[in-house]
Parts: C-alpha cells; sequence; structure tokens
C-alpha cells in the first residue's frame, strides 16, 4: 500500500466517523442518490475530488461539475432535498462557464458548474463530464461518489494557476501523482491538446502520454 492509499483511507474513514464531516456525509448521501437515480452526469471536483482521491487532506465544499445537457435535472433534484440554489450567483471573470450557481443547505456549500470552462494565460480549456472518465467512491451503504479523475484536476489547477497563484500547489500534486502513478485517462489529457491552452502546459502534457 502506497503513500497515497493510506492518506485514501485515513480521508475516508474520517468522513465516515469523525463528528466535523457528518453533516457533510449525509447532505453528500442525499445528494448522490438523487442524482443518481435521476441519470444526472456528475461528479465531485477540486479539493473534495483530492480529497476521496488521497491527495490533501481535508476540503471545505463540494464543487459539483454536471455536463451541461443534465443541468436542469440536476437543479429539480437538488431543490426537491431542499438545497437552496443561489439564482444570482455572479462568476468570476476567468471563469466563463456556460452554467454555474453557488447553493447551500444546512452548513454544507456548493459549487454547481456545468461544462466548467476557464481562460487564463491567453487560453481556454472546458471540461464536460462523461462518465466512462469518472471514477468511483463507494463508502458506507449505498453512497458512491463519482469524482473526476486526477489528469482533469491537474488541467483545472493548471490553468486556474494563471490568476490564482496558491492553485500551483494542488496543481504540483496532481502532477506528481499523474508522474508517479501513471497516466490512465490518456483521452482527456489529448482532448486538452486540441483546445487553445497555453504552451508551457502542452509541454507538461505531451511529455506525460
Amino acid at each position: 500500500m502506497d503513500s497515497y492509499e493510506i492518506q485514501r483511507n485515513a480521508n475516508i474513514l474520517a468522513f465516515l466517523t469523525a463528528p466535523e464531516y457528518q453533516e457533510q456525509k449525509r447532505i453528500l448521501k442525499k445528494v448522490s442518490e438523487v442524482l443518481m437515480d435521476a441519470k444526472v452526469r456528475w461528479a465531485l471536483s477540486c479539493s473534495s475530488a483530492l480529497f476521496f482521491k488521497g491527495l490533501v487532506d481535508d476540503f471545505h465544499d463540494y464543487d459539483i461539475l454536471v455536463n451541461i445537457e443534465d443541468v436542469e435535472i440536476m437543479i429539480n433534484s437538488l431543490e426537491s432535498i431542499n438545497v437552496t440554489i443561489n439564482k444570482d450567483t455572479i462568476q468570476k471573470e476567468y471563469f466563463t462557464s456556460p452554467y454555474y450557481q453557488q447553493a447551500k443547505r444546512g452548513n454544507c456549500d456548493f459549487d454547481l458548474i456545468g461544462d466548467i470552462t476557464i481562460n487564463t494565460f491567453g487560453g481556454r480549456y472546458c471540461y464536460p463530464v462523461k462518465n466512462q472518465e469518472l471514477e468511483y467512491v463507494f463508502l458506507e451503504g449505498n453512497i458512491v461518489i463519482p469524482i473526476i479523475p486526477v489528469e482533469a484536476s491537474f488541467l483545472l489547477y493548471a490553468m486556474m494557476e494563471g490568476w490564482q497563484s496558491r492553485r500551483r500547489f494542488k496543481k504540483e500534486i496532481c502532477l506528481s501523482f499523474l508522474k508517479e502513478k501513471g497516466v490512465i485517462h490518456k483521452e482527456i489529457l489529448q482532448d486538452a491538446l486540441k483546445q487553445k491552452i497555453p504552451y508551457n502546459l502542452q509541454e507538461v502534457i505531451k511529455s506525460l502520454l
């Protein structure tokens, strides 16, 4: 068992048992149930995805990526379990996703993003959620959580670094993971090369493929 697996198992155990995670766990279970029942193409991203992968040891909210075609179904599903969606959310200027809204239930915060799109470094990258690329975390009972692959997390953090330098840390974590464990989802990196991404990021991708 390597260090990533040890951290992943420790994170999941904490999520299942630690008092500070109990409300987040309960709400995530409900979210997973309604979105899976509605056949929404969705996945956790950013810190929560890295947390369940064992790359970071904490997270503060849920960033939910959704295929743009499933946004309306997602909204209806979340509102059915009393998730309040802020229809007046203003997107940061470097994000140009076709759908972005913040939401909340209890002490649990969400960013809801359809076909996440980032413009920075004079480039543009869009990641649409595709079921065949997702990875799954199986928690207690019937809780099944889809997360985006590390390849996608790496690309998103690499682009976000252009306007928020503190994102570099998580970009480097993802890059180290891919170098050590190898690339599984080559199609994600290959698709990025077809988009208007910065030259230096293109070179890193080519070195990984």
